[in-house]
């Protein structure tokens, strides 16, 4: 097999003509995994496009699931070939998410909130306090039933002939606000996989800014939804990445906002 992308969790490879293989690191939750499985097909019989399922596989004691094979290249690709279409390829990330969140959320397994609160519970460089503070702030937010993502950003949208939503892993039923943060937070604070090469990394930096006030304006536009509600959700976001695989950068970055929004907290 031909291996064509990886990521933290997983291996992608050909898997003949029409479809790829997404083969799961050897430690990685099982649980999980058969998240993405049952999320994507119930996304699919919603009427989201993305990607369906066509079995799941062992190989050497690693976990895969086959793909349908969505052809085109991703988002944030497009921007980097192109940097003159980053509005209007942010423009319509914010369509397609926008379209997630008009789809009920109530057969998705998995509750926005209930996550947050276990990756925040589970977050190693917070105190105790911290954590409690964040989760009592947590318990004041909306739960929300609509579709929601989890992970939504430029390089989870393939777009060619047809625009696809792939990577369901995080699918969750919640707050489309919560959403949305999470995009901000990632398109802010985050970073390319460790092996992406440095050209495309320079030209990420220059494009993030951009891109996340043309998303975010077209969001709202088309959502009548208020920039509070969103940044309200930032806080438990931020503190929920913390448990995820991601630079020591990246979490210097996200501590330091967390810790600057609890001083506001304490001085209010």
């Amino acid at each position: 097999m031909k291996r064509i992308g990886q990521g933290q969790t997983a291996e992608i490879f050909r898997h003949g003509e029409t479809s790829i293989l997404k083969l799961f690191r050897e430690d990685f939750s099982a649980e999980a995994i058969q998240h993405e499985f049952d999320n994507t097909r119930i996304v699919l019989e919603l009427g989201v496009k993305c990607p369906q399922t066509i079995d799941m596989v062992t190989i050497n004691n690693r976990k895969g699931i086959i793909f349908e094979l969505a052809s085109g290249r991703t988002l944030l690709e497009e921007m980097i070939i192109k940097p003159w279409s980053i509005e209007r390829r942010a423009r319509q990330m914010a369509a397609l998410h926008h379209q997630i969140h008009q789809q009920s959320g109530e057969r998705i397994q998995q509750k926005h909130k209930t996550v947050l609160e276990k990756n925040i519970s589970n977050a190693s460089d917070l105190s105790d306090i911290e954590k409690q503070q964040i989760m009592d702030y947590v318990h004041s937010l909306p739960e929300g039933r609509s579709l929601c993502h989890g992970d939504f950003h430029p390089n989870n949208v393939i777009t060619g002939k047809e625009s696809w939503i792939i990577d369901w892993m995080t699918g969750a039923s919640g707050c489309p606000a919560a959403d949305v943060a999470r995009t901000l937070v990632l398109l802010k604070y985050g970073n390319l996989p460790k092996g992406a090469p440095l050209m495309m990394k320079v030209l990420l930096k220059i494009i993030k800014s951009r891109m996340s006030k043309a998303y975010i304006e077209y969001y709202l536009s088309l959502s009548g939804m208020g920039i509070r509600e969103i940044h309200r959700w930032v806080l438990p976001i931020a503190a929920a990445r913390l448990t995820e695989w991601i630079p020591p950068e990246e979490k210097k970055d996200l501590l330091d906002y967390i810790r600057n929004q609890l001083k506001k907290f304490n001085t209010t």
